[in-house]
């Protein structure tokens, strides 16, 4: 979607604003998801925001993240999928299965059906999925907001919550939303002086 965004960027231009953007990692602001993304800050007028300025984290470690005791329920049990991580075959599953060590790959929607955010190894050749409280903490949300999304979205008794992986998914990750506000709202404070 290359062009897509080039014509968003001409078109504010156009309407007198100019844009600041930069490709941005989850990892570099404190969480253990490699999850980039493009960020944008336009402004009417001469824009002084610095994305160059946003301050940086050391990324957490990623247990901080995952629960204990995770249920059943999100062990893997596709045979395909299960022989193609130990390797007892190739080419059975095309899609992109990592095992998480350090920190997840990129969190979707469909987190059960097509787990690109990689899977945990939870020894002797068995694997779980991220629950949807690890997928919404790796996105930023605390368990305070993860418990009224629940309540909400309450699951179905022996079932996963296909809305809060769809959620945790489309969401931006909050650690990084903070920053580039809390930059945008230096910049203004410094302008007002």
């Amino acid at each position: 979607m290359r062009d897509s965004f080039f014509i968003y960027l001409k078109e504010l231009e156009n309407l007198g604003y100019e844009s600041k953007y930069e490709i941005l990692n989850a990892m570099d602001f404190g969480i253990p998801q490699k999850r980039e993304r493009i960020f944008v800050v336009s402004c009417l007028g001469a824009n002084n925001f610095s994305f160059n300025k946003l301050e940086r984290k050391e990324t957490r470690p990623l247990s901080e993240f995952l629960e204990k005791d995770v249920s059943e329920l999100y062990t893997m049990t596709q045979p395909y999928m299960l022989k193609f991580l130990n390797k007892g075959i190739d080419n059975s599953f095309r899609g992109r299965l990592k095992v998480i060590k350090d920190f997840s790959y990129t969190i979707s929607t469909k987190q059960m059906r097509v787990p690109n955010s990689g899977i945990i190894d939870i020894g002797n050749g068995r694997y779980r999925y991220l629950t949807e409280r690890e997928c919404l903490r790796l996105m930023g949300f605390d368990d305070s907001d993860i418990d009224k999304l629940e309540e909400v979205h309450p699951r179905r008794k022996n079932c996963t919550s296909s809305k809060l992986y769809k959620q945790a998914g489309n969401s931006i990750v909050v650690d990084v939303l903070m920053c580039i506000i809390s930059s945008i709202m230096h910049v203004s404070a410094n302008l007002l002086l």
